[in-house]
């Protein structure tokens, strides 16, 4: 499989609001607008510095940790999902609606998250091999 780079890493904090400040201020992170909704739908504050990108998550019972988020193309998932089938790793799939997404673990119980933004591509995949 092709990575094509890190896509984000979920940082889950205690207060969105002071995360969001710190990390503007001592990182130079900001907020990414155009997926504003997400958080405001629920879901992660996503905030960018040039290619870097944090999805800042409220902790709930998490222990702390991230989850690594790698962007993949589409047709990535055509090989993959089925070798995670195959290697009777468990695994679940998101549609972001901008974005579908592929959650799993690794043998140390770190969280992973394989994402392709090619959208319509990826959904169809996704719906053949599922």
């Amino acid at each position: 499989m092709k990575i094509a780079k890190i896509d984000h890493i979920h940082v889950y904090v205690e207060n969105i609001e002071l995360a969001e400040r710190w990390y503007q201020e001592v990182l130079g992170f900001s907020r990414d607008d155009s997926l504003y909704f997400w958080f405001e739908q629920g879901g992660p504050l996503v905030l960018k510095n040039h290619g870097a990108s944090l999805s800042l998550f409220p902790r709930k019972n998490q222990h702390p940790g991230h989850t690594v988020a790698f962007a993949v193309e589409a047709d990535a998932f055509l090989s993959f999902v089925p070798a995670l089938n195959a290697e009777g790793i468990p695994f679940t799939v998101c549609d972001h609606d901008v974005s579908m997404s592929v959650y799993f673990n690794d043998l140390s119980d770190n969280k992973i998250e394989l994402t392709s933004y090619e959208y319509l591509h990826a959904k169809k995949l996704l719906e053949i091999v599922v």
